[in-house]
């Protein structure tokens, strides 16, 4: 009997866990779902339920990841069903990303393109399906993915180690822009200064280009309305000879208005040019005036602190990404662990660090999950809105799905450095020979390329509007 009471125990253990997890997938699918019907396809009337499936299954799978990450800092459901978990997220996402989602992108394209033959678009798309996997095979062959290199020629670690590559090069592109831009938008240290004179002697040059926009197209309609009338007054001429000097006037007048109507219509685009320069301009120019307006309540007067802390997290990523590049550092021990030590060392309190560098962790871990989801969310609406059509949109969601996935995949890989190292042994043992460290170098080599040309990007956009405000001031 006290046999069989521990493996009862166990059992009921097992399946309240699996059904925790369960249910927390239910949630993130039903949160992908809504967030798929409300915010991407809300003005799209081409709704293709499958698409809406793939996109809220790898939402699904990117979020379960990060669950687990979580359960096992807090060490919630048993030990082997999450190492279970682990790896069927692991390879559902493999198998998504890599065969799923692109064969039916392509098979979507061919049949946008006008294939009507089922047979002829799926082997159409079958053959750039193999494209496919021959290149994404080859991404990972410059890289030490794995630290075993007799590793099998093809396996699904190798994949998401592949998978990782494309991913850590995107969000290193992406924090080396929003280290630079996210100071350069909150500190008011950046704000120009706008003054209501400009913007209402702007305003002004608009309204008279908009008059003689309007001025010019009149004077081709009445050019047009009389260029109607002269054949009807050439034709009701009864004298040959006045008809035939008539109609050498009318030859020559219509010529020469249609001159005078394809002169006018030059100017007027380039008028319109103009007017959607000074357009542009001034509502540059509001939204630096409301930015300053901003500055100066409270929410703004945070932000600007904020993004002092941001200019100095900038310095001290590229400092120290060059300073792992240069002397090909490895990190052993995680961040909170390191800063915790060094704090209370010079403090000189006694306390214990691996506790709270436990709890630390955990917060820290939630608050980059949490602003990593939302933020790529709000990427994602942006590019959904400036870039798909009602002809392209399951297209386009199938492709941000397939980014959105890499991109989460990725920060599973660079996450495990900031957990102690406890809890990274699990996704050392997912993931096999993937070899963590290159991951963390090749983030550190992109992220500075990427701040350094932001800097660079910014700096000369600067130059170039100084330099195009004095011209005008000049004319």
């Amino acid at each position: 009997m006290n046999s069989v009471e521990p493996t009862t125990t166990s059992w009921m253990s097992m399946i309240q866990s699996e059904l925790l997890i369960l249910f927390s997938q239910v949630i993130f699918f039903t949160f992908a779902w809504l967030f798929f019907r409300a915010k991407l396809f809300r003005d799209y009337e081409v709704k293709k339920n499958t698409v809406q499936i793939l996109f809220s299954l790898i939402f699904t799978l990117s979020c379960s990841m990060f669950e687990l990450v979580i359960f096992e800092i807090v060490d919630i459901t048993d030990r082997n069903l999450r190492w279970f978990n682990w790896k069927l997220d692991l390879y559902c996402m493999f198998f998504g990303l890599v065969f799923i989602l692109p064969f039916y992108q392509f098979w979507l394209l061919f049949k946008t393109m006008g294939v009507k033959s089922m047979k002829k678009s799926l082997l159409f798309a079958g053959i750039c399906e193999a494209i496919f996997l021959f290149a994404f095979w080859k991404i990972g062959d410059p890289f030490p993915i794995s630290k075993n290199s007799s590793n099998s020629w093809i396996s699904v670690e190798l994949g998401i180690g592949r998978i990782g590559v494309v991913g850590v090069t995107v969000m290193a592109f992406l924090s080396g822009f929003g280290a630079v831009n996210c100071p350069y938008t909150y500190l008011s240290f950046f704000l120009k200064n706008v003054r209501d004179s400009d913007i209402q002697s702007l305003e002004k040059q608009l309204h008279l280009t908009v008059d003689k926009i309007l001025e010019k197209k009149k004077r081709i309609s009445l050019l047009e309305l009389e260029a109607k009338k002269r054949p009807q007054n050439s034709n009701g001429d009864t004298n040959g000879s006045q008809g035939l000097f008539g109609r050498l006037v009318s030859s020559f007048s219509s010529s020469q208005s249609g001159e005078n109507i394809s002169t006018l219509r030059n100017e007027i685009k380039g008028f319109e040019e103009f007017e959607k320069e000074i357009f542009l301009e001034i509502n540059e120019l509001k939204s630096e005036k409301a930015r300053i307006i901003f500055s100066k309540t409270f929410q703004g007067r945070f932000f600007n602190l904020l993004g002092y802390f941001f200019s100095g997290y900038c310095i001290y990523k590229i400092f120290m990404s060059s300073i792992n590049i240069i002397f090909d550092r490895k990190i052993s021990i995680d961040p909170v662990s390191r800063g915790l030590g060094i704090l209370f060392n010079v403090l000189n309190i006694p306390i214990d660090v691996p506790f709270w560098s436990q709890h630390i962790s955990f917060i820290l871990v939630g608050v980059i999950i949490a602003t990593s989801i939302r933020g790529f969310l709000n990427s994602l609406m942006k590019f959904f809105y400036e870039y798909s059509n009602n002809s392209t949109s399951n297209i386009f969601v199938l492709f941000l799905a397939q980014i959105m996935g890499m991109y989460f995949i990725s920060s599973v890989l660079l996450i495990r450095m900031s957990l102690p190292a406890e809890y990274r042994a699990i996704i050392s043992q997912v993931l096999g020979d993937i070899s963590f460290n290159f991951y963390h170098r090749w983030f550190d080599f992109i992220f500075i390329p990427s701040a350094m040309a932001t800097v660079l990007l910014f700096f000369v956009s600067n130059q170039l509007m100084r330099i195009q405000k004095d011209n005008k001031s000049a004319l």
